[in-house]
């Protein structure tokens, strides 16, 4: 599998691993179905690149075009 990232998601991904934290990061391609958030806004469906870390205390990246 080869992951291709613009500029723009290498620094939105070298600026999430700062805040965040992690050792290391995984990046895939995932569909999120839409939800119900906490703020009861609905979050639409996603399907593209996500980063994550293998810690359940911190977040996911989407990494948008």
């Amino acid at each position: 599998m080869t992951v291709v990232l613009t500029a723009k998601q290498i620094e939105d991904l070298a600026a999430f691993a700062k805040e965040d934290g992690q050792a290391q990061y995984t990046i895939t391609t995932v569909t999120i179905p839409e939800f119900d958030a906490d703020d009861g806004e609905i979050t639409p469906e996603y399907t593209g690149l996500i980063v994550y870390s293998d810690s359940l205390e911190h977040g996911v990246l989407q990494l948008d075009d």
